[in-house]
């Protein structure tokens, strides 16, 4: 039982099954950790209200129906990735869900109607806590997360139309949607994980195929570092490139006490361009863009493009006032010829940027984070202009 598979082939579902069973061991601690937890939570604060055998038999089932699952992964946990898994494992992860599903779909049942006003809101966010766990815990296992979720949803919802529609007609609402975003969250992990899965089988098929000539194999090892290091549309850096380089600079920098700053750079109205010349424009006037960030850039610098038409530039043994001038010089260069597109239009492109210096034992994250967040209050304050962090 599975969603549907996108150009599905033998390799594609030998690869998904041992993907989800990996899956399912690395998600195990969390999941049969949560589960009883939540179990005896919900029995304490129900202990006043519900009987009392009933609440110790609920945690006493929750207990024993996951300690199978404690046991599988300390049995699974530190053995080699499996070539292949059989079809059955994925069904009993089925079985295994729906019975998880129903004991907490009887509870909610069962509690919803005995519970005070805090008692039932905290049922509630408890569920829709379950809920949401489980997409994001069996992402990889669609039909097991909505086994899970779905009978224990519905019988929530059914309790809350019958006891407090009336009263709190919002409660139903909430607990709806809250369903249907956790349905088409599920669906769209699904798809994310098998294309995740297809480029894998995808490489290994490739490496295979090369592996019948050495010329050949030492062209495409060498094709894929390029693919894995630099932007294919702009020839700069990509992010993880970026992150690479940048480390050594950061390092050379400390160990010469002197300051590292970082910039994000967003091209202003990109968006409008691609919407009123197509991606083909737009691919010209980011390539040209990243030509004139590298020109304008010392060697020493640092830049990469992280995705759509945003830039970040690590400026090592640069405060930030030496920064701005640098980015300055970058922003001026961007605008001073407008770019022209062969058989196209005629454009001026101006940019916007944010500068934030990378404090002693600061992650690198941190810093560009608060430079894009200047990058933003560029934006605010009319584009086409370079903000400070902090100042």
């Amino acid at each position: 039982m599975q969603l549907p598979i996108p150009g599905q082939s033998e390799a594609l579902l030998r690869a998904i099954r041992v993907s989800q069973a990996v899956n399912r061991v690395r998600q195990m601690p969390t999941v049969f950790v949560a589960n009883p937890l939540l179990a005896v939570f919900i029995a304490l604060s129900y202990w006043e209200r519900a009987d009392h055998l009933s609440l110790v038999v609920f945690v006493a089932v929750m207990v024993v129906l996951w300690t199978p699952a404690a046991l599988s992964w300390r049995r699974l946990r530190k053995l080699p990735r499996p070539v292949d898994v059989s079809p059955r494992n994925e069904m009993r992860a089925l079985i295994f869900s729906a019975i998880a599903g129903t004991l907490w779909a009887i509870a909610a049942w069962v509690l919803y109607p005995v519970g005070g006003t805090e008692e039932k809101a905290m049922l509630v966010m408890m569920m829709s806590g379950l809920c949401a766990g489980s997409v994001a815990f069996f992402s990889s296992s669609p039909v097991a997360s909505m086994l899970f979720f779905l009978p224990l949803m519905c019988a929530l919802m059914v309790q809350v139309v019958r006891y407090d529609t009336a009263a709190q007609p919002v409660l139903p609402t909430a607990v709806g949607v809250f369903t249907l975003c956790a349905m088409l969250f599920t669906r769209t992990s699904w798809f994310q994980f098998v294309e995740s899965v297809r480029i894998l089988v995808e490489r290994d098929e490739a490496l295979k195929a090369a592996r019948a000539n050495r010329s050949e194999l030492e062209t495409t090892l060498a094709q894929m570092q390029d693919l894995a290091m630099v932007d294919q549309l702009t020839g700069l850096k990509n992010r993880r490139a970026f992150f690479d380089d940048a480390e050594p600079s950061i390092s050379a920098s400390r160990r010469r006490g002197q300051p590292v700053t970082v910039a994000v750079i967003d091209l202003d109205h990109f968006k409008s361009i691609n919407d009123t010349y197509g991606h083909a424009v737009g691919d010209v006037v980011l390539r040209e863009a990243a030509r004139r960030i590298d020109e304008s850039s010392r060697e020493e610098h640092v830049v990469g493009r992280f995705g759509g038409e945003e830039f970040v530039m690590l400026l090592p043994f640069t405060t930030a006032q030496q920064a701005l001038n640098a980015i300055e010089r970058v922003r001026k260069e961007m605008s001073r010829e407008p770019i022209v597109v062969p058989d196209g239009p005629t454009l001026t492109l101006t940019m916007s940027a944010g500068i934030a210096p990378l404090e002693q034992e600061m992650p690198i994250t941190v810093a560009i984070d608060h430079a894009d967040k200047a990058m933003y209050r560029a934006k605010n304050l009319g584009r086409d202009r370079v903000e400070v962090f902090g100042v």
